[in-house]
């Protein structure tokens, strides 16, 4: 971390890691916490957005290459209609259901 003469702090990249962890383990609300480090909101979620896009999610390592995969189901389901859940490489869920 760096305070240049205009009192403006520049964080480095491994700065806003550790700043990460440390919110995500104060169990602070997103507010609270930036008020007591003293962070800005928007600066914060702009570093959390930069260093989730930097790092491909542990349960589906991203691919280089964009094509289409077929999917076929394993066994229709016997009841009740059928649920498609499809897990995006940032964490979020699309659920299709009939």
């Amino acid at each position: 971390m760096e305070t240049k003469t205009n009192g403006r702090v520049v964080r480095s990249e491994s700065d806003w890691q550790e700043i990460q962890a440390r919110f995500a383990a104060s169990g602070r609300s997103l507010a609270a916490f930036c008020r007591a480090e003293g962070i800005s909101r928007s600066t914060f979620e702009l570093w959390r957005r930069k260093l989730r896009s930097k790092k491909p999610s542990p349960k589906s390592p991203r691919k280089t290459s964009r094509e289409f995969v077929e999917v076929t189901p394993v066994s229709a389901p016997a009841i009740g209609g059928w649920t498609i859940e499809i897990e995006l490489p940032d964490g979020r869920l699309a659920r299709l259901r009939c």
